[in-house]
């Protein structure tokens, strides 16, 4: 439960910090401003007083721009809200699985999709794969195999821990996760090629997860009320009306979802607007140019600049620390 509700904030924020950009967002606040008299109208009318050929003209390009910004909007809720679902079922399935499986081995699985990527593209959509992809593909995923063994074998406990346990269903759940972010990094490929504008795209890619983010804690938050109920404690039951019940379960999902951004606002607020909003921009807008074999191997070395980033911010922390001790004995 905690992890759906820490998704929900965390894209809830990005959504938030991409709205913005939300296709169709611009067209309706026009449009509002026009209805209320606060601009005057781009529309037809504006053509009065005009020659009968060039007001023939002015018409005919407004409705044409017109048309083309609501067949841009469609196109990018359309990839968006696709590529959302398989951002959701990622992070759900993973969420799923370390209920049943340690970290190490869901890392460790989760970077299946880089062998997922070329072997979908090749025997789902009949893509060309050249030999130097499938052998990228494969050394990343040995390298990212040599760094789970290697946290499995320091970590407490031995093999019970890492990657030396049974097999189980928490496992096929990240195997699941890897092969819907498989699906995620080829359509992005389609989908940025597709929509112009890679900031809507972005938007509306965000909006659906946070959508379907939200209606999995409702779906929490309801499960926890109704199962509340002969515990002695007075909160709504079955025996009560639906908008009674759906009022209560919308409530605790928007408090848990507080709490944890009260809990962790620092975190939240860099993984919402670093990690997640520019992130996915970037590579929105990255893979117009990239293929997506590339892309997934150049995604592989995360854990790589994990560790650069991890020992630089040590080192940056510590140096920090001693400045402010050598200034403290010299000053006080």
């Amino acid at each position: 439960g905690a992890a759906a509700y820490f998704t929900l904030a965390r894209f809830g924020l990005a959504a938030l910090l991409a709205s913005p950009y939300t296709p169709g967002w611009r067209l309706w606040v026009d449009g509002l401003k026009e209805n209320l008299g606060w601009v005057e109208s781009t529309t037809i009318d504006n053509a009065v007083g005009m020659d009968g050929e060039e007001d023939a003209t002015v018409a005919s390009n407004s409705q044409a721009n017109a048309l083309k910004e609501r067949e841009s909007i469609a196109l990018a809720w359309r990839y968006g809200a696709e590529l959302g679902i398989y951002m959701f079922l990622g992070y759900a399935f993973q969420a799923i699985g370390l209920e049943t499986t340690t970290a190490s081995r869901s890392g460790f699985f989760l970077y299946l999709n880089v062998k997922f990527v070329p072997f979908f593209s090749y025997f789902i959509f009949g893509k060309p794969i050249q030999r130097n992809t499938w052998i990228s593909a494969l050394v990343a995923f040995s390298g990212t195999a040599l760094l789970a063994f290697d946290n499995a074998n320091g970590a407490t406990g031995g093999a019970a821990n890492g990657l030396g346990m049974a097999f189980t269903a928490g496992d096929l759940w990240s195997i699941a996760a890897a092969a819907v972010s498989a699906l995620f990094i080829l359509r992005m490929e389609a989908a940025s090629k597709a929509v112009s504008k890679s900031s809507e795209l972005n938007a509306a890619n965000l909006w659906t997860v946070a959508v379907l983010s939200f209606l999995w804690t409702m779906g929490i938050s309801w499960n926890n009320l109704i199962g509340s109920q002969g515990s002695g404690e007075v909160t709504t039951t079955v025996v009560q009306s639906l908008p009674v019940t759906f009022a209560h379960a919308t409530q605790q999902t928007f408090q848990s979802a507080f709490s944890t951004i009260t809990a962790h606002p620092i975190a939240l607020i860099y993984l919402s607007g670093v990690t997640t909003a520019l992130a996915n921009f970037l590579q929105s807008k990255a893979q117009k140019d990239v293929s997506a074999e590339r892309a997934s191997v150049i995604y592989a070395m995360d854990p790589v600049y994990g560790a650069v980033f991890a020992s630089k911010i040590g080192f940056f922390a510590h140096f920090m620390i001693v400045v402010i001790y050598y200034f403290g004995a010299t000053y006080c």
